[in-house]
């Protein structure tokens, strides 16, 4: 009997020539990969949020990765794709955000949707006033240009504030629900990116871009209302 390799996605299998055994372990493996993508799935059709103490909203963990982007829209736009999957979905504009967020809510039947600037100020304080969402020291916290290597990075790699929210500061900026003093052609981003200096990535930045504007410094995370 011999022996050959079969190579099914991230499984590389050494088989006997013997098509009864063949059958039973590609059966096996491709188990294991249908468990690997309903896991991906419902990592994307349930995001982590986090309950802010004391309010009626939660808000993602996370920046929304290029995985759940992906997973919801079929593509991915990012500037940065070889980053992988755990990075920030960028180059997304405001109106794409708002397609995202209408086809999960129609797949999970919850109701997602942006933060105001309020709850995502309140929320990246972390319960403690700080020049930075989570601190003082801008390198514990974010990326930016002096450190980001002039990209993103997976989320969840520095240090998360008092309510446990990664990358609120630095990695890619944020699309918030608010107009730009009454001006909702324009939408405010907010907490900068890894194409920042760390005085733009201070809980007091903010910044203004027309609603279909796609930037590679630009993600979002989600909110949403207490049920």
């Amino acid at each position: 009997m011999g022996v050959g390799t079969i190579d099914l996605l991230p499984y590389t299998i050494a088989i006997k020539r013997n098509a009864q055994f063949v059958a039973i372990i590609v059966i096996l493996c491709l188990a294991g990969i249908t468990t690997q993508v309903r896991a991906a799935t419902e990592q994307a059709m349930h995001p982590a949020m986090i309950p802010i103490p004391g309010k009626n909203y939660e808000i993602g963990k996370y920046e929304v990765t290029q995985a759940e982007w992906r997973e919801v829209m079929g593509n991915n736009p990012s500037r940065f794709g070889n980053c992988g999957d755990t990075c920030p979905v960028e180059q997304v504009s405001w109106n794409d955000v708002q397609v995202f967020i209408q086809k999960l809510n129609a797949k999970t039947g919850k109701q997602y949707r942006l933060p105001t600037e309020a709850e995502w100020e309140y929320a990246c304080y972390g319960g403690v006033q700080s020049e930075y969402c989570g601190g003082n020291d801008v390198d514990a916290v974010a990326w930016t240009e002096s450190k980001g290597n002039a990209q993103t990075h997976p989320v969840g790699q520095k240090q998360a504030n008092g309510y446990g929210l990664y990358d609120m500061s630095g990695n890619v900026m944020e699309w918030t629900d608010d107009c730009w003093e009454g001006d909702c052609a324009m939408r405010v981003f907010r907490g900068g990116s890894w194409n920042n200096y760390a005085r733009d990535v201070r809980v007091s930045y903010r910044i203004r871009f027309i609603t279909s504007i796609r930037n590679g410094s630009g993600g979002f995370r989600l909110a949403r209302t207490k049920p």
